[in-house]
């Protein structure tokens, strides 16, 4: 039937062209069509996992966002033969190992280069049309890619002072103690004294009779032997195989002179690959060595080692992977999709704040209901099973309606304590937003994989929370939430305009005794900060709707817009020569401060403003006229390393030369929504998150307080809220 379809879309397509267009024309529909039917019959649907207690061996769940190439090598290296010890990483929480090395083997023959591809054959005029109108039936085309994914850039390790070279005494920034996978390093070997740090590189003065490196954890905490990396399949082991990337190479930049040692060991030690390189420049050098990933298998660390003697600088340690072959805006909610699922626990069933961080000691509610929604998501594109997205929303349920709650607040964060039971960590609150994204997203969560018992819990939970009396200001603006007493209110209230305040009213409409609606009238968000323009629209398409809310009597789509003009222009009219302004960089939003210490919240009303929190360009994607652009900066991003397999990074600064690598669960949960959305509008096809919003009475009476008009219509695809320039 796929077949017959596609020939008739063919016909009407090529009706007025020439019979050679029109027979290459329909040559190429019957090969698409053949390759369509034979995938299919040779790709049957993988079995459904099972989400209960943890297997014995857990593949790391890999976030995120994002690829970015690996760089052209600089120089190709044939190793001397050297002698150079093995180490033995550290497992525990202390860096250095409680064992000595073995001797290193003789390094293996140089590999033979793989032959260069053959250049693409530049296609006819007719091939063209036919290649355009094929993708214009069959949506965009698959694109089987090479992507640099780096396990350490070492600019994050150190805590700069001075310039020049420093101790290891000044090594490790705490707040950036993690790799670019989300997982942990340390130090090993006899001469620790020789490591130290000179401005973005790790660097060696290794004394003649020492040795030492440093270890890295490919998938989970190094002392947690459990998590290891799949080299074959790196995302999780819940993701299809289609859409598993796979390890085809390992890089390494360094310049000096010495020898050094990579090797990669499972989680008992086992050597499953090793390379010695003898270095010998005063220019950074780009190594790369070809890996087979069936033979390494499931892998726990990567080392590198340094012999006695060696004078080194070492950039970065980076994977090369062959990305699934998908197309491109796809793989962008894929990569997004993954990076939040490296915060997710299988063993406990919570979402970390960050990846980095151990099961039990600093989990973020709100994210828990936003990973099913998100897993729900990825069901419907064939990501995952149908089932294992039930399992995981029902467990999530589960964990989260056993929570300590105030006036039915959740906490925000929460930890294990000694009794084995999650309370609400000490010093922090229960919040009315965070409790509203967490409902609102368990909610849509249960409307898309049609749970029914699901969604009665979750519309139960709701309907009892309490956000009158105490919870209310002199003024009649709700709080934000209350103490860790359960009974002491915060004193500040959801006044501004934005979409923060808008889901806190639109959760107090579906509580049995709904406060009073009020809210700033500016049509202006907070120090003009991004996400606070969009996250309302992860939950409603209502939002793109140009009539002015019923609350504020402002155009929320015009609002967005004229953000949204404001962020690209921002980094052009402040910063003219940096790269962000050269480059079309923008996102002044809120999360982590530069080298991870303390909370930013940025905004185009502030000047001087330096770091970009790139959440933005997603979140604000169908704010724009042209998804296309969106993907444009995208790739730009991947190309500059900022988006690479594990996810998009946490923010970067204007001139590019310094990131975050942190994988954060909050913005991770925004970029994987927002990607869906931007898919689904560049496409057009169905968005099945705003359907499940019209469809359910729960959001449609949130929303009906901005929209009275939109609790009567229950389909996005008839409600003309395609774009935020669309009209009903």
């Amino acid at each position: 039937m796929q077949v017959f379809f596609m020939k008739g879309i063919a016909k009407l397509l090529t009706l007025k062209v020439s019979q050679v267009r029109h027979g290459v024309f329909f040559a190429s529909f019957a090969m698409v069509a053949g390759g369509i039917r034979s995938v299919s019959a040779q790709d049957p649907a993988p079995p459904a996992p099972n989400v209960g207690p943890a297997p014995a061996v857990i593949l790391a769940a890999s976030p995120s966002a994002a690829t970015a190439p690996a760089p052209a090598v600089e120089v190709a290296s044939t190793p001397v033969p050297a002698a150079a010890p093995a180490s033995a990483p550290a497992v525990a929480a202390a860096p250095s190992p409680s064992s000595a090395p073995a001797p290193a083997s003789a390094p293996a023959a140089a590999p033979t280069p793989a032959p260069a591809a053959p250049a693409p054959a530049t296609p006819a005029k007719d091939e063209e049309f036919v290649l355009e109108s094929a993708t214009l039936v069959m949506g965009p085309k698959a694109e089987p890619r090479r992507v640099r994914q780096p396990v350490h850039e070492y600019f994050t390790v150190f805590d700069p002072q001075a310039g020049g070279r420093q101790s290891i005494e000044q090594k490790v920034n705490p707040f950036v103690a993690y790799t670019n996978l989300g997982t942990d390093f340390g130090f090993i070997g006899t001469g620790q004294e020789g490591i130290g740090w000179e401005k973005g590189m790790v660097s060696i003065a290794m004394p003649p009779d020492k040795w030492g490196g440093m270890w890295h954890s490919l998938a989970g905490l190094g002392s947690d032997e459990d998590y290891v990396l799949d080299f074959l399949a790196c995302y999780p082991p819940y993701v299809a195989a289609k859409f598993q990337p796979k390890v085809v190479g390992l890089e390494i930049r360094a310049k000096g002179k010495g020898t050094f040692k990579l090797e990669i060991k499972s989680a008992d030690q086992k050597m499953l690959w090793e390379k010695v390189f003898n270095v010998d420049s005063p220019d950074m050098r780009t190594f790369v060595e070809p890996l087979d990933a069936r033979a390494i298998g499931h892998a726990k660390f990567l080392n590198w080692v340094a012999e006695g003697g060696a004078d080194l600088l070492l950039d970065s340690v980076a994977l090369q992977l062959e990305a699934p072959a998908i197309p491109f805006d796809e793989y962008v909610f894929l990569a997004s999709y993954a990076k939040l699922a490296r915060c997710f626990s299988m063993r406990t069933a919570y979402v970390r704040d960050r990846a980095h961080i151990r099961d039990g000691y600093f989990d973020n509610v709100p994210t828990c209901g936003l990973f099913a929604l998100g897993t729900a998501l990825a069901a419907k594109r064939g990501i995952v099973a149908d089932q294992f997205a039930i399992d995981l929303a029902e467990r999530i349920d589960d964990n989260i309606s056993h929570l300590d709650n105030a006036r039915g607040l959740l906490p925000h964060f929460v930890k294990r304590g000694q009794d084995g039971r999650y309370h609400i960590l000490p010093g922090t609150e229960y919040s009315t937003v965070d409790t509203a994204i967490y409902y609102h997203a368990m909610l849509l969560a249960a409307e898309i994989l049609e749970h029914q018992e699901l969604k009665e819990r979750v519309i139960a939970a709701v309907r009892a929370i309490g956000v009158d009396d105490i919870m209310l200001d002199s003024e009649g603006y709700i709080r934000h939430g209350l103490r860790e007493d359960k009974v002491t209110p915060l004193r500040a209230v959801w006044r501004d305009w934005g979409g923060e305040t808008a889901l806190v009213l639109a959760m107090g409409a579906m509580t049995s005794k709904p406060p009073p609606f009020r809210m700033a009238s500016t049509g202006r968000v907070y120090d003009g900060t991004g996400f606070i323009a969009e996250v309302q629209s992860l939950f409603y398409p209502d939002f793109n709707d140009p009539t002015p809310d019923a609350i504020t009597k402002q155009n929320w789509p015009a609002s967005r817009k004229t953000l949204l003009e404001r962020q690209k222009e921002y980094f052009p009219k402040h910063w003219p020569e940096s790269e962000a302004a050269q480059r079309g960089f923008y996102g002044l939003s809120a999360g982590e401060a530069r080298h991870g210490m303390g909370y930013l919240v940025a905004g185009v009303d502030l000047p001087g403003m330096t770091i970009i929190h790139p959440h933005y360009v997603l979140m604000s994607g169908c704010t724009g006229d042209k998804p296309a652009d969106v993907y444009d900066v995208l790739r730009r991003m991947e190309e500059s390393h900022l988006f690479p397999p594990w996810g998009m990074v946490e923010h970067f600064t204007k001139d590019v030369d310094e990131y975050l690598p942190m994988l954060g669960a909050l913005n991770a949960s925004f970029e994987c929504i927002s990607a869906y959305h931007l898919m689904m509008s560049s496409r057009g096809t169905k968005n099945e998150l705003y359907e499940a919003s019209m469809r359910n009475e729960l959001l449609r009476r949130g929303a009906s307080i901005f929209y009275p008009s939109s609790s009567a219509v229950t389909s996005f695809a008839d409600s003309n809220l395609g774009s935020p320039s669309g009209a009903r």
